[in-house]
């Protein structure tokens, strides 16, 4: 199978232009335009074999650039987060071939030319749900996150959380049919739906302001910035209390209902039953409540289970977990053949963690609050389980601080996202940034830097 140099070119340049769209480099607007040099492709008189090539060219170059922050994950060796960065490539990549075939098969068993317009952004929607089942999923791929600049725009998603996706590719044929048959009436089409998705977007906005708040909570976020060689390091020990403690004392300075520190802030297994910190930190609290990721050990039918977990914690003693339940495949545990690749002693250094099965909801004061860990937040449907389960606001707890300075932008859009399509608060709070406080207009409140040491105050009101 080969493909010509100038389809190899054509399929380069699509998979930068959507690889670019997304943060951090927030060139949104080359995702309306992304998908024309593959429909250019896919009318050409190219056989089915280098279409095929071509597609799968494109995926690969955008999941590239998209993803790149695997391959600097400093929480393992080189070589592991290489072929880490490499495998999810290869990949998700046939989820585009998969896309290409869709739409081969449907174009030609539908002889309504209108219908087969619609084919496009039909399987488009379908690939993005079928790339989100399973250890594999890639949610963090959906092309609605390239629009999470364009406040506007992105409400679009919590009409819907295919809406977006299905107009991103609607402006992609609209302007590949002008520039193919030079017909005008595309580019009307494409105003129309632009500014038609800008006055959506709008109306969402001064609805969610105009609404009417009944509760409000005040909340005290902590960026402690202790990267992961300081964090586990004996030495450091006392010091790294201290700059908890300190980043405690100023939060309480401002009477929080709730105190919010990043994943795997602390080191100690507070969760065990007779803790000596944990009840220290609780006799601290006063009014305050703490949120704080940690790690976990359970027995469990004498098996010891390790989990990636957050407590919640009040000053009369109380005290309750979540365990992180969408895990990082290839890095907090090997899916589908991890005996194997043990035996062959090149995975030992990937975690053996535990995924957590309930969707919990914590009561702060008369506020219904859930949690997410890392990546859980970028799975729409788990965070909407935790809506369904009752919680107003989502607090997401993370490390950022294994995969440089590019991922943390991602993951905070993230947040973004999940907070305008479920129409709730979203609070982040990262080791070493990005921190803040969105709402489901798309408004953000706080929004710390990276690698600032400090923590941030803000009151939130709710519906």
């Amino acid at each position: 199978m080969v493909i010509s140099k100038k389809n190899l070119v054509i399929s380069t340049l699509s998979g930068l232009l959507l690889g670019l769209s997304f943060p951090p480099f927030n060139l949104g607007f080359f995702a309306w335009i992304f998908l024309i040099p593959l429909i250019h492709i896919y009318y050409s008189e190219a056989c089915f074999k280098e279409k095929i090539l071509s597609f799968y060219t494109a995926s690969f170059v955008s999941h590239a650039i998209i993803t790149h922050w695997v391959a600097l994950n400093s929480g393992t060796s080189m070589q592991v987060a290489i072929f880490s960065y490499l495998a999810l490539c290869f990949f998700y990549s046939f989820y585009w071939v998969l896309y290409l075939i869709l739409v081969h098969i449907s174009i030609k068993n539908i002889f309504f030319d209108r219908a087969k317009f619609l084919i496009w952004p039909i399987m488009w929607i379908a690939i993005e749900a079928t790339r989100a089942i399973g250890p594999l999923a890639g949610s963090w791929l959906n092309i609605s996150l390239s629009q999470s600049n364009y406040d506007r725009i992105i409400q679009l998603i919590s009409v819907n959380e295919h809406l977006l996706a299905f107009i991103i590719i609607i402006l992609n044929l609209f302007i590949y049919n002008f520039i193919a048959f030079k017909r005008k009436k595309f580019l009307v089409y494409f105003a129309v739906t632009f500014i038609s998705s800008l006055i959506i977007g709008e109306s969402l906005i001064f609805k969610y302001n105009n609404s009417v708040f009944s509760k409000d909570i005040s909340i005290s976020i902590g960026q402690p910035v202790i990267y992961p060689d300081e964090k586990w390091n004996p030495i450091l020990q006392d010091r790294n209390k201290k700059i908890m403690n300190d980043l405690l004392e100023e939060s309480l300075s401002t009477n929080p209902d709730i105190i919010v520190w990043p994943e795997a802030a602390l080191t100690s297994f507070l969760a065990n039953p007779g803790s000596v910190e944990r009840k220290k930190i609780q006799g601290k609290l006063g009014k305050s409540s703490l949120i704080t990721g940690i790690p976990q050990r359970i027995y469990d039918d004498n098996e010891l289970k390790i989990y990636n977990s957050a407590i919640f914690m009040t000053s009369d003693g109380f005290y309750d977990t979540y365990q992180k339940i969408f895990l990082v495949p290839f890095a907090e545990y090997v899916p589908f053949f991890k005996k194997w690749l043990s035996k062959i002693n090149q995975f030992d250094d990937m975690g053996s963690f535990t995924a957590g099965e309930n969707y919990k909801t914590f009561k702060i004061n008369d506020v219904t609050a859930s949690i997410l860990i890392c990546y859980d937040s970028s799975s729409y449907a788990l965070a909407e389980k935790m809506v369904k389960n009752g919680a107003e606001i989502i607090f997401v707890i993370t490390n950022d601080s294994f995969v440089g300075k590019a991922m943390p932008h991602q993951h905070f859009q993230h947040a973004k996202l999940r907070a305008i399509e479920l129409g709730v608060p979203v609070v982040q709070s990262a080791n070493n940034g990005i921190s803040g406080i969105i709402l489901p207009s798309g408004e953000v409140l706080i929004k710390s830097i990276i690698d600032e040491r400090k923590t941030f105050n803000s009151s939130v009101k709710l519906k």
